[in-house]
């Protein structure tokens, strides 16, 4: 590999031909993941030849040296432009794909893990949901989509299982208003996620606490109906035997 400052090619004088040969040649680099030298070729690229395809791939490909070298947030504003400007670009979708992958690898492992604590910022859980949402809407037939189904699924669990643990957090402090709050926000919310026999069956137990049996009754008439085979099923059976539903 040519030392960075040396690496060029000969000009053909061919205006297509120089950007391709010139990026084939920053692809070598790029493909050993050696970005202190593709990420100027291909910002020389961009700058020297605005009018070829190879423009626009070598945005493409700064934005992936900066995932390469863990700068998630400048990528991801690169990969949002590019799918903003260059709409009927046919790589778009990688474009948005690799936006929402981004948005997802901000997410820290152990929150994947545990429910967090009740103050974490969510953010970067709340942008990859959206984002993934939007790619499996917009590119259902793109082979990106198992992986993106998979991701937009633990982000989904995992804004739900932060909820319900912010309900009990509320509930353990005695402010059951502020529960009811959160497990609507998580029923409203965050539906498919798997959580809901387990809210609905807080919600009411919450709503008892309340001393609102008619709210509770139903809440628990839903739950049997909807979710007849889980444990929380067979709990709200109890509650309603117990409280004369």
């Amino acid at each position: 590999m040519l030392p960075l400052g040396c690496a060029t090619t000969q000009k053909t004088g061919n205006y297509a031909d120089d950007a391709r040969r010139e990026y084939e040649l920053a692809m070598e680099s790029f493909e050993d993941e050696d970005c202190i030298s593709a990420e100027p070729l291909f910002k020389r690229i961009r700058a020297n030849y605005p009018y070829t395809r190879y423009a626009a791939l070598s945005e493409l490909r700064e934005a992936d040296c900066l995932v390469i070298q863990d700068k998630p947030a400048e990528a991801i504003e690169i990969y949002q432009r590019f799918a903003r400007v260059r709409a009927s670009h046919e790589e778009v979708p990688y474009a948005r794909f690799k936006a929402a992958e981004a948005q997802f690898a901000q997410i820290p492992e152990d929150w994947l893990l545990a429910p967090p604590a009740h103050e974490r910022d969510l953010r970067a859980a709340r942008d990859a949901l959206r984002d993934l949402r939007r790619f499996l809407l917009d590119f259902p037939d793109d082979p990106r989509v198992p992986q993106a189904a998979k991701m937009e699924q633990q982000a989904l669990q995992l804004l739900a299982k932060h909820e319900l643990y912010v309900a009990e957090f509320y509930l353990d402090r005695d402010y059951p208003e502020a529960a009811v709050v959160r497990l609507n926000a998580l029923l409203a919310t965050y539906e498919g996620s798997g959580f809901e026999p387990d809210a609905m069956l807080l919600m009411g137990r919450t709503q008892l606490m309340l001393k609102d049996r008619t709210s509770a009754h139903a809440t628990f008439r839903e739950l049997i109906a909807r979710y007849p085979k889980s444990g929380s099923a067979v709990q709200a059976e109890r509650f309603l035997a117990g409280t004369g539903g």
